[in-house]
């Protein structure tokens, strides 16, 4: 095992850690910057961190973008209710866009073709 990978490892714990004390319930959240600024990273790498404290660990972590903003450990089933509810809000409006984009592709790919020809001086 490399060597960062094993200070990452180290700094999830520590963040699970802080997170089970500070931040024990969506009341008690923190923000994404917050917490990167605590423990000294990027707000990108923090969000991978969590993800892979989730997802590899089975870690229960929430996050909320409404009245209690931030990252907080899931304590209770109105926690979990709150983060699971988020994360299908996120990821309806995700499926939106793509299917948004899938279907206005359609239209645009044959655009972009034209234009690229002219610029190239072939489609005229």
């Amino acid at each position: 095992m490399n060597t960062q990978f094993k200070n990452l490892e180290s700094l999830g714990s520590d963040i699970v850690y802080y997170l089970k004390i500070y931040c024990n319930g969506i009341s008690h959240s923190i923000s994404n910057e917050a917490l990167a600024i605590k423990f000294n990273m990027d707000k990108r790498t923090l969000r991978s961190l969590i993800t892979h404290l989730i997802v590899k660990h089975g870690i229960p972590i929430g996050s909320c973008s409404r009245n209690h903003s931030g990252i907080y450990f899931i304590s209770n089933q109105q926690d979990f209710d709150i983060a699971s509810r988020e994360l299908m809000g996120r990821i309806k409006k995700l499926s939106r866009r793509h299917k948004c984009l899938r279907l206005n592709w359609q239209d645009w790919k044959g655009e972009i073709v034209k234009e690229q020809l002219t610029l190239s001086g072939l489609g005229k």
